[in-house]
Parts: structure tokens; sequence; C-alpha cells
């Protein structure tokens, strides 16, 4: 009978994606470039269960090896704009006043 074959395991890194040893957070490589503080972190924050401390070393570590990916020109990647109106709220009232017929010169 044929064993199943077990998952891959992945480097935390985000944008890396090489294969790591078992018992290990990071891959040979990302191991050997990151500094110690940044690699060493990541695995006491996963080992003590601080998901929000991991997920910031992880960012930190990518943006130090320049794998990040937030400053990618994608739309989905862009942030979002809130509270910044492109039509002033003078317009907006004159070209509501247009849309229900109250005025005809906007």
């Amino acid at each position: 009978m044929k064993r199943a074959a077990r998952p891959r395991l992945v480097c935390d890194v985000p944008g890396c994606g090489n294969g790591r040893r078992p018992g290990y957070r990071l891959c040979d490589r990302c191991t050997a470039r990151l500094p110690e503080e940044i690699s060493v972190g990541i695995v006491a924050a996963h080992d003590e269960r601080r998901w929000l401390d991991h997920a910031a070393l992880k960012r930190r570590a990518a943006r130090f090896l320049n794998l990040d990916t937030t400053d990618c020109p994608s739309t989905l990647a862009q942030p979002v704009r809130r509270h910044s109106p492109t039509v002033s709220p003078q317009r907006a009232y004159e070209l509501q006043a247009r849309m229900l017929g109250e005025r005809t010169d906007a």
C-alpha cells in the first residue's frame, strides 16, 4: 500500500517559496541572509504563539530581502483612499440638484 506524501514545508518569509527542513521555520537561504534578530525573532514568536509579532517579523524579513510585493503596480495592492472626495460637497449638491431636475444650468 502506498503511503501518502507529506506536505511540502515552505519557508515562512513571504515571497521566498523555498522548501525548509522539518523543525525549522526558515529555509537555509533566508537563515543565512537574514540578521539574527529577525530570524530568531520569527522562530521565537512562532514557538510562543505570538501571531501578530510573527506576521510583523515575516513582513520585515521580506522587506530586508527585497521580496516585498506591496510595491507592485497592481491595483489590488494600492491602498484604498478614504475620506478624500474627488468631488467637492458644493459640486455634489449641484450635480444632485441637476439629476433631480431642480436645476438645468450645472
